[in-house]
């Protein structure tokens, strides 16, 4: 098959008009695009042609003084020729926008944005204050970063501050509460230090200071990955849900969004207590509400989100979905119920539009996406 002929096929793949040798084809192909598609080649014939063409490629590279003259079989020329001819033709059809309509009115991605609640009520739009104190707070006052981020800090001088501060020294409730919205994240360290990451549609609860309590406890509606202070003296307990996450020090995500049908706790370093079950690194606890089940994942998967990726493995596509209700804030239809339950796969930027992380899921199974507004079919 020419370069001609195979725009051509990926053309109609693009379109929904290719015929069934054709689709088998394209997903042939994307093998060399991501290694977890399935293909009829061998991993020993891939292996051996990947390294004898490499080897070939680093030869012709090296300063002409070192070359050593080398031909390679007949059939790793053509393997490697039609390899990276086929690659570039996919890479340019993948990454450029579609040529129909379906994504014509593209969405962007969500941006660091939430609501901050002061414990008397007064609301800041975190995305709108300027860098500097935003509230004085009993002995804390709580800052802006010139990175964006909140930070509790101790307040030694109870002197005024600029930049709008508000003073509460008559605070009663003393907590705080920080929303995102849908299409919204955020970052924070609490009075203790402990970071947290707060992903879309999210609610955190937390003292204002944790001075004078035995335990440093919070709560969680949505979705956040922590970094915990260590404290013997004070553990730290994350309420959410059915459940209470219990520890001394440690890196974790909880998945607790109220639509959900389970809360997913994975443990990336340390030890953590799940209702009394204890986890180890690497593992996930996942509560329905009248039983937990632990389970071994990839724990760089769970927290792609964190690090600015979506990272789905064999994943129902109505959690993908919700994933991207939440980041990109649309609405999904579904034309077909039973297309929920198909399993996808694949790595891709949380900060690409929408069509592109759509066009992805596509490509890796048998699903087409329409939008209309900020409303997502799937078909």
């Amino acid at each position: 098959m020419n370069e001609q002929q195979s725009k051509e096929v990926l053309e109609r793949f693009q379109a929904g008009t290719d015929s069934p040798q054709e689709n088998q084809q394209v997903r042939y192909w994307l093998h060399h695009l991501h290694e977890d598609q399935p293909s009829d080649l061998s991993e020993t014939f891939l292996r051996d042609t990947h390294d004898e063409m490499w080897s070939f490629i680093l030869l012709q590279t090296q300063p002409t003084t070192t070359v050593k003259t080398t031909r390679l079989p007949l059939r790793i020329v053509l393997a490697a020729a039609s390899v990276v001819a086929i690659l570039g033709i996919c890479i340019y059809f993948f990454t450029k926008e579609p040529s129909d309509n379906r994504f014509a009115n593209n969405i962007l991605p969500g941006t660091d944005k939430a609501t901050l609640i002061l414990s008397n009520g007064d609301k800041i739009s975190l995305n709108e204050a300027k860098n500097g104190v935003l509230a004085l707070q009993s002995t804390m006052k709580v800052i802006k970063s010139e990175g964006g981020e909140i930070i509790y800090t101790s307040r030694p001088d109870p002197a005024p501050y600029t930049n709008g501060a508000r003073n509460q020294e008559s605070e009663t409730k003393n907590v705080n509460t920080m929303i995102t919205p849908r299409g919204g994240q955020y970052k924070l360290s609490l009075p203790d230090g402990t970071k947290v990451w707060l992903n879309a549609a999210s609610t955190l609860t937390y003292p204002v200071s944790f001075a004078g309590r035995k335990e440093r406890r919070i709560e969680l509606k949505g979705e956040a990955y922590f970094e915990v202070v260590k404290d013997k003296m004070h553990p730290f307990l994350v309420q959410s849900k059915t459940q209470v996450v219990k520890v001394l020090g440690t890196h974790f995500n909880i998945s607790s969004y109220p639509d959900d049908a389970s809360t997913q706790t994975t443990l990336v370093e340390g030890s953590v207590l799940v209702n009394m079950v204890a986890l180890k690194p690497g593992q996930q606890a996942v509560n329905s509400g009248s039983l937990i089940k632990v389970r071994s994942v990839d724990p760089d998967g769970v927290i792609a989100w964190k690090n600015g990726e979506f990272s789905f493995r064999n994943e129902p596509l109505e959690r993908i979905m919700k994933q991207l209700s939440r980041w990109y804030d649309v609405d999904v239809v579904y034309q077909n119920q039973q297309a929920g339950s198909q399993l996808f796969g694949g790595t891709i930027s949380k900060y690409k539009d929408i069509s592109k992380v759509l066009r992805m899921l596509e490509l890796t199974g048998d699903v087409k996406f329409k939008m209309e507004g900020r409303k997502v079919f799937v078909q």
